[in-house]
Parts: C-alpha cells; sequence; structure tokens
C-alpha cells in the first residue's frame, strides 16, 4: 500500500513553503510595518528635514534648555486656549475630529488618534484648532446634518459657551502665572525718575531727577512699568492726574498732558527709570562689556567687568575759597547710592576718577580701577539760536514771563535768547554772552559801566554749559538777565525785552537727555529749553568744520553718526535725512554720545555738499559720563501669602486686559503707532531672554501672553472667537443663523485680515530683530 496516496499528483511535484510558525501565531508582518515605515517617511520627509534643521540651529546658536522652556511655555499657552474649547465641546457632546496644536503637517511622532478624535502638534507653531463635526468647512457636510452630535445642531447658548471657552482659560491661566509669580516675588522697577526728557510732558511739569511717582490717573502707587500703558492709552491734549514725592516730600498735585513727538510710536511721559550702582550683565553672554566702545571707560586696566558693584569712588574737593594744589590726591570714599555717584560725577569732570568695584564672582575683594576724563567733541561750528519752545511749569522763567512756543487753538511763536547778561563779580566785571557788536545806547544792553563787561559768544550748544561752570560753588539761586526777541503782536515785528530770570544751581545734577527728534537744549536752573537751528552761524577759523571746507550760513541738512562695535572698529550707521531746520539740539546730542567723527550733508544755495569732521577734544567743557553702562534698579513685590497673591494676580489680570484694549482703541485713532505691535518672533525673542534670566520673570511674561491672546482673540473680527460670537448673538436676536452667503464673505474677510496683520508683524519683527529698524 502506497503511503503517498497523492504522489502521482501535480501537487506532490512542488510540495508547500515552509510555514512560518510566528505567521502562525498571529505575529505582524514586518515586511508590512518596513514599507508602511518607508511610505509614513515619504509622507512627512518636509516635517523631518525641517524638524530637524530647526533642532540643528537651536543647538548651534542657542541654548537648547531655555528654547525648550520657550516652547513648551507658549505651547502650553496654546494648548489650554484649546483644551478649553475641546472640554466645552465634550461637556456639551460635541462630535470632535480633532485637536491640534499648531498647523499644518504634524511633527514627526506627534499624532495619534484615540477614541473618535485625533490629537496632534503641526509643524507651524502658530496656534492651534478644534475641528468639531458641524462647525467650520465642514459645517455643510452629510456628517453634519445626520450627526445628533454636531456643533451646529447644539444650542446657540452651548455653542457660545464651547466657543468663549478658549478665553475664558486663557484668563484663568494668565491669573494662575501672575499668582503664583507674586508667591514667589515679582522684579518690579520702582516709579522713581532716573532722567527726564528735555522739554518732555514731565519735565513741563516741573519733575525732576530722584522723583518718586505716587500716582498717576487712578493707579496708587505705581511701579515705572504702569506708567507706559497709562500714558499710551491717553487722547491728544488729554490731562492725566499725577503726583510725586521729592526727598519724601509730597509735590502738589498736577496734570500732565503726553507728547507725541514726531516720528514716536506713541505718546511719552518722558522719564527714564533710575539705575543702580552695579554695571550691566546679560545672561548667558560672558564676554559682555559694561562699558561703550572707544570711551574712557573701555580703556582701563583692568577692565569693568558685568556685575560690578560700585562700592567707593573719588570724592570731590571740598568747597573752599582757596585754590587747593593741583597735585593733592582726592581721597576714595564710599558711595551709597546712584544720586551721589551722579553728583560727585559732575563735580570731578575733567579730573581722574578712581572706582573700587567687587567683583559678581563672589570674591569681595574690591578692584581699584581709574578712569580718564571725558570731553566735548568740537567740530569748530556755532549754530543759530531758535525759539523757547518749553517751560517748567512754575519754574523761574515762567514767572519772570518768559514766552514759550504754542502750537494749540491760539498759535504764539516763542522768545529767541539774544543775550545772557551775568551779574557783577567781586571786582564789578560782567560777563555777557551775545553775539555781534553791542550798543550799550540800546535800552536792552542799558549798563552802568560798557568797560567792565566781558564779551563772549553767544553759542545755544554751549551755554548749558557755560552757565553750570559759573554756577558751580553757588550755594543758592541768583538772579542773571536775558534779552530776548520777541514777536509784537500789532506790528509782527521783533522787539527786544530785557527779564530778570533766577538761576537756580543746583539742577546741574539733574540728569536730562535730548533724544527725541524736536526735544529742545534745556537750561532747567532757569526753567526753560530751546531748539537749535541746523543753519551754520560761525565757523571757527582753524577748526576742524573750517579744514573740511564748511562755511558759514550752510545749513546741515542730512546727518551720519559713527558708532563702534565691541572691537573698537568704527561703524558708520544710516543716514538721517529728514532732519528739520530746528532740530540740531536731539542731532549734537546723539553726536557727543558717540565718536567723535560724524558725516554731514549741508545745503549751500542750490547745491548740497558732503562733508566728514572729526570733532576735537573740547578741554575748557569735560562731561560727566565716562561710558559706564549701569543696570537698572529693580525691588521685589511679594505677596504676604495666598489671599495677598490672588488680589495682587487678579488686579494685574484686570489691569492688563484693560491696557490692551485701550492701546487698541487708541492705535485705532492713531494715538499709538501700528509698529508697536509685536509679532511671532519678537514674542518668542523676548520670551528666550526671560528664559534665560528668571524663571519667574519668565512665568510672569507668559501670563501677559496668555491674558493678551485671550483679549485679541476675543475681538469681534470673523475668523476668531469674538467674531463667531457675533454671529452667535445675531442669530439669538433674530431667532435664525445669518445668510450663509454674508457668514461666507464674513469669514473670507476676517481670514484676509488676520492673514495680513500676520504678514505686518512678521514683517515688523525682521525689521526690529535682524535690521534694528522700529
Amino acid at each position: 500500500m502506497d503511503p503517498t496516496p497523492n504522489a502521482g499528483s501535480p501537487d506532490s511535484m512542488n510540495p508547500p513553503p515552509p510555514t512560518d510558525p510566528n505567521a502562525a501565531a498571529g505575529a505582524p508582518d514586518h515586511g508590512q510595518e518596513v514599507s508602511a515605515l518607508k511610505g509614513w517617511v515619504r509622507e512627512n520627509a518636509f516635517s523631518l528635514v525641517t524638524s530637524a534643521v530647526v533642532i540643528a540651529l537651536v543647538c548651534r546658536y542657542l541654548d537648547p534648555f531655555d528654547t525648550l522652556k520657550v516652547v513648551l511655555g507658549l505651547g502650553f499657552i496654546i494648548f489650554i486656549h484649546e483644551l478649553g474649547h475641546f472640554l466645552a465641546a465634550k461637556w456639551c457632546d460635541v462630535h470632535v475630529n480633532m485637536f491640534s496644536i499648531g498647523f499644518g503637517p504634524a511633527v514627526p511622532f506627534c499624532q495619534y488618534k484615540w477614541g473618535e478624535t485625533t490629537y496632534k502638534i503641526g509643524i507651524i507653531p502658530l496656534g492651534g484648532f478644534v475641528q468639531m463635526v458641524g462647525e467650520g468647512d465642514g459645517a455643510d457636510s452629510e456628517e453634519a446634518e445626520d450627526d445628533p452630535r454636531s456643533f451646529r445642531k447644539k444650542t446657540v447658548g452651548q455653542r457660545m459657551l464651547i466657543i468663549s471657552a478658549g478665553v475664558v482659560m486663557n484668563i484663568i491661566l494668565g491669573m494662575a502665572c501672575f499668582v503664583a509669580a507674586y508667591l514667589h516675588g515679582v522684579q518690579e522697577k520702582p516709579a522713581a525718575v532716573g532722567s527726564v526728557e528735555s522739554g518732555g510732558a514731565a519735565w513741563r511739569a516741573g519733575m525732576r531727577t530722584g522723583d518718586h511717582i505716587t500716582r498717576i490717573d487712578d493707579r496708587v502707587n505705581p511701579f515705572f512699568d504702569d506708567i507706559r500703558p497709562i500714558v499710551m492709552g491717553t487722547q491728544k491734549d488729554e490731562k492725566v492726574p499725577i503726583a510725586w514725592t521729592r526727598d519724601g516730600v509730597a509735590q502738589p498735585e498736577t496734570t500732565v498732558s503726553p507728547l507725541r513727538d514726531e516720528g514716536q510710536r506713541f505718546p511719552q511721559l518722558g522719564v527714564s527709570p533710575p539705575s543702580q550702582l552695579k554695571l550691566m550683565t546679560i545672561p548667558k553672554r560672558a564676554a559682555f562689556s559694561p562699558t561703550v566702545p572707544g570711551t574712557p571707560a573701555a580703556a582701563t586696566e583692568p577692565k569693568f567687568m558685568a556685575g560690578d558693584q560700585i562700592v567707593k569712588m573719588t570724592e570731590p574737593p571740598k568747597p573752599s575759597k582757596k585754590e587747593q594744589p593741583v597735585t593733592q590726591e582726592l581721597p576714595v570714599t564710599d558711595v551709597a547710592s546712584f544720586e551721589e555717584y551722579q553728583r560727585r560725577m559732575v563735580l570731578l569732570a575733567g579730573k581722574d576718577i578712581t572706582f573700587h568695584v567687587v567683583r559678581a564672582d563672589g570674591d569681595q575683594q574690591p578692584v581699584a580701577i581709574t578712569v580718564k576724563p571725558t570731553y566735548r567733541h568740537d567740530l569748530g561750528l556755532r549754530m543759530r539760536m531758535n525759539e523757547i519752545v518749553a517751560l517748567r511749569a512754575g519754574g523761574n522763567a515762567e514767572k519772570a514771563g518768559v514766552i514759550a512756543h504754542n502750537e494749540g487753538t491760539n498759535p504764539t511763536r516763542g522768545d529767541r535768547i539774544k543775550a545772557v547778561l551775568l551779574p557783577p563779580d567781586a571786582s564789578g566785571a560782567r560777563v555777557w554772552f551775545v553775539n555781534g557788536p553791542i550798543d550799550f545806547t540800546k535800552p536792552e544792553f542799558a549798563v552802568e559801566d560798557s568797560k567792565k563787561v566781558v564779551q563772549k559768544p553767544l553759542d545755544p550748544l554751549l551755554l548749558p554749559h557755560q552757565l553750570n561752570q559759573w554756577a558751580n560753588g553757588l550755594s543758592g539761586p541768583v538772579a542773571v538777565e536775558l534779552v530776548v526777541l520777541r514777536e509784537d503782536a500789532a506790528s509782527h515785528t521783533d522787539v527786544s525785552k530785557r527779564l530778570k530770570v533766577e538761576l537756580d544751581p543746583s539742577y546741574r545734577f539733574d540728569r536730562e537727555s535730548c533724544t527725541l527728534p524736536n526735544s529742545p537744549i534745556p537750561i532747567s536752573g532757569l526753567g526753560l529749553a530751546y531748539w537749535v537751528d541746523a543753519g551754520i552761524d560761525e565757523v571757527a577759523t582753524g577748526g576742524p568744520a573750517a579744514a573740511a571746507g564748511v562755511q558759514r550760513d550752510d545749513v546741515i541738512v542730512a546727518v551720519r553718526f559713527k558708532s563702534r562695535d565691541a572691537a573698537g572698529n568704527l561703524k558708520a550707521g544710516e543716514w538721517k535725512e529728514d532732519l528739520k531746520s530746528y532740530q540740531w539740539a536731539s542731532a549734537e546730542s546723539a553726536y557727543q554720545a558717540g565718536p567723535p567723527e560724524l558725516d554731514i550733508r549741508v545745503k549751500r544755495g542750490e547745491e548740497v555738499k558732503e562733508f566728514t569732521l572729526t570733532g576735537a577734544e573740547h578741554k575748557e567743557f569735560p562731561t560727566d559720563d565716562r561710558g559706564l553702562i549701569f543696570q537698572t534698579e529693580n525691588q521685589v513685590q511679594k505677596a504676604a501669602d495666598v489671599g495677598d497673591a490672588i488680589r495682587l494676580g487678579a488686579q494685574r489680570t484686570t489691569r492688563f486686559i484693560k491696557v490692551v484694549y485701550m492701546n487698541l482703541y487708541a492705535m485705532a485713532f492713531g494715538r499709538v503707532s501700528v509698529k508697536t505691535m509685536s509679532g511671532p518672533l519678537t514674542i518668542a525673542t523676548v520670551s528666550y531672554r526671560f528664559a534665560g534670566e528668571d524663571f519667574w520673570q519668565f512665568l510672569l511674561f507668559l501670563g501677559m501672553i496668555s491674558v493678551n491672546l485671550a483679549v485679541v482673540n476675543f475681538l469681534p473680527i470673523p475668523v476668531l472667537d469674538g467674531g463667531h460670537m457675533v454671529f452667535l448673538l445675531l442669530e439669538k436676536v433674530l431667532g435664525r443663523p445669518v445668510p450663509e452667503r454674508l457668514f461666507a464673505v464674513a469669514m473670507y474677510t476676517g481670514l484676509f485680515l488676520i492673514l495680513s496683520l500676520m504678514v505686518f508683524v512678521i514683517a515688523m519683527d525682521v525689521r526690529r530683530l535682524f535690521f534694528g529698524w522700529f
């Protein structure tokens, strides 16, 4: 009997392949897995390459840990917003198809499906979405019509809850961040005045260096960062109540009208925060030097280092009638405050100063560093005096009847200083600052003995320095006389007026800046400030300007400043070609703060000529700034307990919501420039900086971003949550949905607006971050 009965059949010629025991057991087909993996790689090739490039760039140029904190922080804000929509949708029993953080293809290994919902992280981190059946593009699909859990089949109230849930969650998150930060302690800049902008709102109101703002508008005991949002929310000519103390004594409460200077993005009060006696540090930049390149402070040996604390410095000589020997060595004594530091710098102008600093590395042994003096750059030019444009409220010039330029409802031309007449000294001699021959027969120049008058040129740029030098050593105010040209209202011709004005010498210690385009030159001891013409009144023989070929009556129409990089190399900036005829004061201030070389273009008749000038040191006029860069003063605001933290967090949340809406309102009416807006690149940059400095400041910043996202997302713009709420309210009022055509047009219009805005703010980010434009 044949043991193989099928031996003669065809199958016996080709036996079956051996059986895979793994296949029999139900194990997966690895070939299929490899094919699926290859297909997934091909499908996500762009995402994979992009992710790899981003990771490589982060590892090469940034701190990966700080970058991760930024990604997780900003991602968490978006996650919380979308989570609000998602949880509300689930609570209202809406079918959710997708929950996404970010847009576009999914980041590799960051997409999965659980139940009915797909969860993913998109490669474009500019938001997120919750895709529900019956909402968005799929609102009219068959699934939306048939599914009883469709979004569109829910009541108006339920849909409002779902739409608003993201905003509510962001506000809750923002407040939670604030509460946590206050429990730990928040670094805040005190509302003290570090410096005052010449001719600005604060300067006109009478504020001085060292004043402490105790109230502005309805904000009592503000911090410095509370001031700017309030000021930005003001209308033109609006008067804001303000109060401050000086040396602990309350000053009379008054009002200020914040000014938006030409070319500025928003109105300003005109004050800057105070500094401390610690040199600036920048985290994770060990090579950073807290000195301005090219200045005496940058040329010292040993070097100043980031984080140095100044504990001692040269003490000025005591006032004495006897002239002290030049060789007498001045003592180095403790310096307790920045105000005392500034006072000594003014008194020691022109002398070597020795500082004792304590390094930030923990070594408590002070290091002695001597810094050489600095002097004004002298171009050999005398510019023309322009109008007085600002007076201090209640100041000496206002009391004496000086008139300032006014462009209000009744335009007034300001007085123009023609001469400054100093009182007689002990010998009876008088110094008069005046240009051209003096006609002593005229009433404005009447004097008992003309032979005792010493005439000096009236240089509008040097006049404040000359008056400060003359007032050095005076114990109190002293009267000087001004001869001003004033427009006669009847004849519209200039008439001369001689006015007696008191000069307060204490103002020479105040820190006043002149950085805005229309900022005037201040003589705060008199309580006035004036513009300086860009027209050249005199060219000094043998000076840099004369050597270059500049001539009298040339008018400077453009200027280009120079700067030095960290290595000391000279770099040319951009041409400032929109220079107005009355704006030389701010140009001069910018020039004095940099290297002695600059380029100018002058108009001579119908021609425009270009010159490069290098100023010489004006040994007669030393300056007080040696080139040190100081850290801004901070103080810690910490909640007493959890209840206090919740109160502070709620106050900050409410205040920030109000500020955002006020700024948007001001932007809509042109009071604040749209160029102040920031996009995702700036947000990421600032987040990265905070992440590298202090976690709690970073947390506070994330809270601000979360609240800002809530406010902006609830604006009544189609596509945004606020736009959807408007349509739901209309549906509630009308008793039916708005027409589909109107809804579609509104959605596309809103999408166009949002995309245009996104392009605009990203372009602004690029200009600001990569080209330094603002």
